[in-house]
């Protein structure tokens, strides 16, 4: 009826755009045409919905033509796409929704973070090796480095490469680290380092493009400078996550002064810190408990870690009420906020005792499904996710060929095996929902953290239990049972070896050709040197287990000190506190025979009165320890950001002084040089002024000689006068430094001309005699 009524309208709208009324014949024909195209495109949409539903992860691209060409035959198009199967031919499958989430206006953070860690997956491993460029050609990696550190010493970054084994990576983090630092172990240099402009930011991309990739040494070099690239994103990175964290902490501090000029503070019933009112939340009781949003958060992640969905009060006085959703909006993260939700999700799911629930191996998708012999797969209809997948191994589909074989051809190999049965040796299961778990520390009587489940099993052999299946005869046990208190890293270690040993000896039985070595498998550096770091902590923590005293009474009401067990220190004691002034909470001891009952009891209410004092004391020392390193961290960040604005001030200052000194160098050149080129013109102007009248003066000699006149020979020659000897002028100001001295002569004197032979010229012309002087 559905398809009768969309015909009809598609008839009516044709109807109604046809102007003129045409003959009833032509009509039929149009009707006719259109009841045609109806039903081809129903059929399309059928066949595509068959289909789909045999095969939800094929590309519609892919289906259309087969479709087409078969004529939109359901049944042919899936007998061809099973032939296609069949014949080792994958049909083309659609691509899957990546499900990434990003907000419009931290798109490029967000890349860039995610950038940022792909580099330090790659450049960052502990296990890598430097190049052998880096090890033939050290010099290089610290020409690289340091145009990027101009005022650090190059000693001070040739030993930041040696001590980052020549990595160029984490050379340069370690480099931007320590220039931070208030105290650093070495001195600034007075002028900068000037960097190569091959490998300067703004030509790097095009050194790399231009480098020849042909020879070992280009293509080694480029790796480098891709690797200086990565370096220094992750440096930008870094400064952009500093500086949001100082703009937070200038924030929080803005709104923390607001809200105390306007007596909006209130003390947080967690960390007892004063905090803006806008910055808390509350639990939604009719008395309601305020809370800091840090704590807050750090509650909500330790529920998630204990696998709980239900955020309850955080208050000592045993408040059960929870946070709305509102509030929980202030305080939750995004991760945070799914695994909550997937975990509730899970709760719900489970307590429906749904006996055909199935679930998505790759999301949270569930849904009823019959049993796995009847339909071995499972399609997740969500849209994010919408793969099929195999409900008995857990991976994608591999129909038609078996799970065995599908994990051989992924690789999956028998020391696999082997690693799965090291794995089930060191990963415990609850007894009851089968929820995942391993011990750090602590004792063997586990308790299930799980909403719903609580329950109480032995670490050591995985049974149900109390104390009393332990080996603690004070606490209802027998010696030679299970340790109660032990090193739980050696245990692990223990067993792990031991199940690799069964199940490697079990492989070799059962496949003779196999080769041994072929069953090893080798760990990075990096998983080694946690190992190490974790098995230094848990005997760190071991060897802080204190002997607990125990409290006994002779017949003179002495009480006496015995060392029966050792106990955890303060810091791993899982018992509640209350702050002083509140009621203690009753410390319940184990259920103990009556003969020992009784020898406790006299004892047993100055123990809980000690143990409160205790605990108040532990609970104020813990608070004043908080703020202390609230203090301490807020001080930090504040010389931290004082020494960043100094060096970068003296580094603006050291630059403006060079830049100076540059110019006042570059104008006394000028000035050296046009005082240099105005001396050479005016010596010239003076030896063509000079020249002249010189010259002009011997022309009229030569052409009109005078007259020799003789010497008077009557009387004795009277002696001859000698004539004006020319003086030096003082020094004129020529030059700038007053060096030049000029002769003054009358009228033709050159500008330098020697005594004598002035002398000889004047009386070779004119001799002395009596009215002739020279």
């Amino acid at each position: 009826m559905h398809t009768a009524h969309l015909l009809s309208s598609n008839n009516h709208q044709t109807q109604a755009s046809t102007a003129d009324h045409e003959l009833a014949a032509s009509m039929e024909d149009i009707e006719s045409d259109n009841d045609t195209e109806g039903m081809t495109h129903l059929t399309q949409e059928l066949c595509t919905q068959e289909v789909v539903a045999l095969f939800p992860d094929i590309c519609p691209k892919f289906l259309q033509p087969i479709a087409t060409s078969l004529g939109f035959s359901p049944q042919a198009v899936i007998n061809h796409i099973l032939d296609l199967v069949e014949s080792g031919q994958a049909y083309t499958k659609r691509e899957q929704a990546t499900g990434k989430r990003k907000r419009e206006t931290s798109e490029q953070d967000d890349d860039l973070e995610e950038k940022v860690r792909k580099d330090r997956r790659l450049y960052a491993s502990g296990d890598r090796e430097p190049s052998e460029l880096s090890q033939r050609d050290p010099p290089l990696l610290k020409h690289m480095i340091a145009g990027d550190f101009p005022f650090v010493p190059m000693r001070a970054v040739q030993n930041v490469l040696s001590e980052n084994n020549y990595l160029l990576f984490p050379a340069y983090l370690a480099l931007n680290d320590a220039i931070q630092q208030i105290d650093k172990p070495w001195k600034n240099k007075k002028t900068p380092t000037i960097q190569s402009n091959r490998y300067t930011e703004a030509n790097i991309e095009k050194s790399i493009k231009s480098t020849d990739k042909s020879s070992a040494r280009g293509q080694q070099e480029i790796e480098l400078m891709e690797e200086l690239r990565a370096a220094r994103l992750a440096r930008r990175h870094a400064k952009l996550m500093k500086q949001r964290e100082l703009e937070a902490l200038e924030e929080e501090n803005r709104n923390f002064d607001e809200a105390q000029a306007k007596m909006k503070i209130r003390e947080c019933e967690c960390c007892f810190v004063d905090t803006a009112e806008n910055r808390l939340v509350h639990c939604n009781a009719e008395n309601a408990h305020f809370f800091c949003i840090q704590c807050a958060r750090r509650n909500a992640e330790a529920q998630v870690g204990l696998f709980k969905y239900q955020l309850e009060c955080l208050s000592t006085e045993g408040c059960k009420a929870r946070f709305s959703h509102v509030e929980r909006k202030k305080f939750l993260t995004e991760s945070l906020a799914s695994a909550l939700d997937r975990m509730e999700q899970d709760e719900s799911l489970r307590l429906a005792k749904l006996s055909g629930l199935a679930e998505c191996p790759f999301c949270s998708y569930a849904e009823e499904y019959p049993p796995a012999d009847i339909n071995k797969e499972f399609r997740c209809r969500k849209p994010s996710c919408m793969i099929v997948s195999c409900r008995l191994c857990d991976s994608e589909t591999h129909i038609p060929i078996t799970c065995k074989e599908a994990a051989v051809g992924r690789g999956l190999d028998i020391r696999r095996e082997v690693e799965e049965a090291m794995s089930k040796a060191l990963i415990r299961n609850c007894n009851k929902c089968n929820t995942p778990f391993v011990k750090e520390s602590g004792c063997n009587k586990m308790t299930c953290s799980k909403a719903g489940c609580n329950n109480i099993q032995c670490y050591v052999c995985h049974k149900s239990c109390d104390y009393g299946h332990f080996d603690r005869p004070e606490r209802g046990g027998k010696e030679g049972n299970c340790p109660l208190f032990e090193d739980s890293e050696k245990r692990h270690v223990k067993e792990v070896e031991e199940a690799e040993r069964n199940a490697k000896k079990k492989a070799l039985q059962e496949n003779p050709d196999l080769e041994p070595e072929s069953l090893d498998f080798t760990v990075s550096s990096k998983v080694k040197k946690d190992d190490a770091r974790r098995l230094k902590r848990s005997a760190a923590i071991n060897g802080l287990q204190a002997p607990r005293p125990r409290r006994r009474h002779d017949n003179n009401d002495r009480v006496h000190l015995e060392q029966e067990r050792a106990m955890p220190v303060f810091e791993d004691d899982p018992i509640p506190h209350n702050p002083l002034g509140q009621q203690n909470i009753p410390f319940h001891q184990p259920q103990l025979p009556d003969n020992r009952q009784q020898q406790i009891q006299p004892g047993h209410g100055q123990v809980n009165q000690d143990l409160g004092q205790v605990l108040a004391m532990r609970h104020n020392a813990r608070r004043l320890l908080q703020l202390q390193q609230q203090q301490q961290w807020v001080q930090q960040l504040q010389m931290q950001h004082e020494a960043q604005h100094q060096q970068a001030h003296q580094q603006a200052h050291q630059q403006a002084h060079q830049q100076a000194h540059q110019q006042a160098r570059q104008r006394i050149r000028q000035d050296v040089t046009q005082l240099q080129q105005r001396q050479q013109q005016e010596l010239g102007d003076m030896r063509n002024q000079h020249q002249l009248p010189f010259r002009n003066a011997r022309q009229n000699l030569v052409k009109n000689p005078s007259p020799i006149p003789m010497p008077f020979q009557g009387q004795p020659a009277q002696q001859m006068q000698p004539s004006p000897v020319p003086q030096l002028a003082p020094a004129e100001l020529g030059s700038q430094q007053g060096l030049l001295a000029r002769f003054r002569y009358p009228d033709f004197m050159p500008r330098f001309v020697n005594q004598d032979q002035l002398y000889q010229f004047v009386f070779g012309a004119n001799p002395p005699n009596e009215n002739n002087t020279p």
